[in-house]
């Protein structure tokens, strides 16, 4: 199953893809927002485009696990994407712009520099993590 990550903010959507039972995922870009409805027609595009099975979407929460100012409008658009008749899951992205950051790092500054970047990184930490939960969870069923 192709599932694709999405790492939502206020100015841009961070994307990345991945496969089920594999522990890699691949940044895709970001989607520079609009208005809900070409969010919302972009991803469909792109669910499409990629063979996209499900989306994994990053709930921001504080770090007490309490939903943040940002978790409201990230719902609304898991509604959304939900109504358009495509598969989705939340899950904690407490931390994954921290590890998408880290992992930059190392990067040519040219390519830190670009808004966006942090953006892919932090959905490719937030999908890696999710594939990593999937597995371990076949692995303890087994």
């Amino acid at each position: 199953m192709k599932v694709a990550a999405l790492d939502v903010g206020e100015a841009r959507i961070g994307l990345a893809v991945g496969e089920v039972g594999s522990p890699w995922a691949f940044g895709r870009g970001y989607l520079v927002r609009r208005t809900p409805q070409a969010d919302l027609q972009a991803l469909r595009e792109f669910a499409s485009g990629e063979g996209v099975d499900k989306f994994i979407v990053g709930l921001p929460l504080r770090t007490d696990g309490s939903p943040s100012a940002q978790a409201a409008r990230v719902l609304e658009l898991v509604r959304a994407l939900r109504e358009a008749g495509l598969e989705v899951e939340t899950l904690d992205e407490r931390f994954t712009t921290q590890l998408g950051a880290r992992r930059l790092e190392a990067a040519p500054r040219r390519v830190r520099q670009e808004k966006g970047k942090l953006d892919e990184a932090a959905a490719v930490a937030l999908l890696e993590g999710y594939l990593c939960l999937r597995r371990d969870a076949v692995k303890g069923a087994g």
